[in-house]
């Protein structure tokens, strides 16, 4: 059993000096971002012999990442902190935001996580690996499920997904698993372990399944940064506010910045952006690339100096994807209430010596239980619905199954900035599709599971969508629901596609197949961004691909480059 008590624990990094300041020259790379994308990417770049400097706007989250603040009194001395604890997560950096290590960045409307590891020191740690058949259907040559084969299992190596939690493979809250799993299998699903039957995401359910390191948060600050081999090649830095690109034309020769209150110049051979759809998007307004309503904006704002005759005009910010989501519950018996947003500021033993001690426990857990995808045929197209289902945190005898749709969805946004200079969203993302496929699929797949969970077991009492004010058999019906109820879940994809299709001659593309920005020379992207279409699931693990695929076709597309003395 392993043991982690106060004598023991040792940073596995070592220290990290947080407030180091990098040399302003001599790069071959600058990557912006230390998040899903950014950490593969500057580190598999770096590993191929390249000098990275990984910039980070925020601070440390994890223990051994260095992050020292959001430890509870009775954390101390165990090398925890908030951010490492899943039972935690609902309340990671939005209660208890220190105001000199803010969590968030204050500039979007949207949340984005602005800390290193980005929104994976932050969110629900969910893990579901693509199935071929999305590379296949929506990325062009060089970029098909083939070709993606050895980035997916580098991801899958240094950060494996898991249903079980705690560091003695027991399982906790698992009380609902089997009442759903009984509605299901009567609906002919298939049950399936998610992490190694990854290919399989039509009509199909099983345990949710996490990037969990040892009982406690894992992600790719811990698999590719924190437990890497030591390389001389690649520096981070935090608390970087990056401002904008320094350009001649199509060729990038730095960036402003804003370290620790210097405004500083940092200079490189080639510019990696990984800094979120709502990080991205704003970088290239403020360098004169993007829509021209928005370059003219942005120029009004101040934040765009760039002469209009050195304008690059590209669909950056175009056709955004975010999850529609749709709440759902259910009151069953079965269902023991877990409250986790309690935890920080009153923890119970024996849960909290064996998160301490051991990291075993209910507190090893977030309380996410069960997951399924399910193929939704309409029209001419499918469309792929999600849910989610976890014991409520407020009501005993409830079930909470947000319900989702996901890859084949039509219904997207603009990146926009708002003439108050704050970056935001302009249109509507969710069930906005003129032949309203996308709510189609949702009410349909809704209505077939409630009547099935009515007919299977006799405790399952519907209680939204609320059976008095809508006819849950309808789907008609079941769209007014949606309607009244939608909401996001902050899985923005596809600002700044790639594709072939040249976004700067009139096509749709924001980079091409080596992850280059169209028009430029020198400058990438990697995060979220680029994805064409909607992933299939929680897009954390597709992300970290884009990183790791980014950094062998900008290796291998600038190998002709000499590069900077280590």
């Amino acid at each position: 059993m392993l043991a982690f008590t106060a004598s023991t624990l040792i940073a596995l990094a070592g220290a990290i000096a947080v407030n180091a300041q990098a040399p302003a020259e001599g790069w071959d790379y600058i990557v912006i971002g230390a998040g899903a994308s950014g950490i593969p990417n500057a580190v598999r770049l770096a590993e191929r012999g390249n000098k990275v400097l990984l910039l980070e706007r925020g601070g440390p989250s994890l223990y051994d990442s260095g992050g020292r603040f959001q430890i509870a009194d009775w954390m101390k001395g165990y090398n925890l902190t908030s951010f490492d604890v899943w039972s935690m997560t609902p309340m990671a950096g939005v209660s208890r935001g220190d105001p000199a290590e803010p969590v968030y960045c204050n500039q979007p409307v949207e949340l984005a996580a602005c800390i290193l590891g980005g929104g994976t020191a932050v969110n629900a740690g969910q893990h579901f690996r693509p199935p071929n058949r999305y590379w296949n259907k929506y990325y062009p040559e060089g970029w098909k499920a083939v070709d993606m084969f050895e980035a997916n299992e580098e991801v899958s190596r240094r950060v494996p997904a898991t249903s079980v939690t705690s560091t003695d493979g027991q399982e906790y809250h698992i009380e609902i698993y089997p009442v759903l799993s009984n509605i299901f299998k009567g609906m002919n699903f298939t049950e399936v372990v998610l992490e190694n039957e990854w290919d399989k995401k039509e009509k199909v359910f099983g345990r949710d399944v996490f990037y969990t390191y040892k009982g406690q948060r894992g992600g790719p600050l811990r698999g590719y940064y924190l437990d890497r081999p030591k390389n001389e090649f690649l520096t981070l830095q935090m608390h970087t506010k990056v401002d904008n690109l320094i350009r001649e034309n199509g060729v990038i020769t730095g960036i402003n910045a804003t370290f620790n209150g210097q405004r500083i110049i940092y200079k490189a051979k080639a510019v990696v952006l990984a800094a979120g759809v709502f990080g991205t998007s704003p970088l290239l307004f403020n360098s004169g690339i993007g829509p021209k309503d928005q370059l003219e904006l942005a120029a009004t704002l101040g934040f765009n100096n760039y002469s209009p005759d050195t304008w690059i005009e590209s669909p950056v910010g175009k056709g955004v994807y975010d999850n529609p989501t749709i709440t759902v519950q259910i009151d069953h018996p079965a269902a023991q209430i877990y409250n986790a947003s309690d935890v920080y500021w009153n923890p119970q033993d024996p849960m909290k010596t064996q998160l301490l001690v051991n990291r075993t426990g209910a507190y090893t857990f977030y309380g996410r239980v069960l997951v399924m995808f399910w193929d939704i045929p309409v029209g001419d197209t499918v469309i792929n619905a999600q849910a989610i289902c976890s014991p409520s945190s407020t009501v005993d005898k409830r079930i909470n199954c947000p319900w989702y749709v996901g890859e084949g969805i039509f219904s997207n946004a603009d990146v926009v900035y708002t003439p108050q200079g704050r970056i935001n969203w302009r249109g509507n993302p969710y069930f906005s599709d003129p032949q309203g496929l996308d709510i189609t699929a949702a009410a349909i797949s809704l209505r077939d599971f409630l009547a099935a969970g009515k007919a299977t077991d006799p405790d399952f009492k519907v209680v939204l969508p609320d059976p008095s004010k809508f006819d849950i058999t309808n789907v008609d019906s079941l769209k007014a629901y949606i309607n009244s109820t939608r909401t996001g879940n902050n899985h923005w994809q596809g600002s700044t596609k790639l594709g072939t299709d040249d976004g700067t001659k009139g096509g749709n593309a924001v980079v091409d197949t080596n992850c280059k920005v169209y028009g430029t020379d020198n400058l990438y992207i990697t995060d979220a961004g680029i994805a064409p279409r909607m992933t299939t699931g929680n897009p954390v693990w597709m992300i970290q691909v884009f990183g790791e695929k980014c950094a062998e076709r900008i290796h291998e597309s600038r190998k002709a480059y000499p590069k900077s003395v280590a």
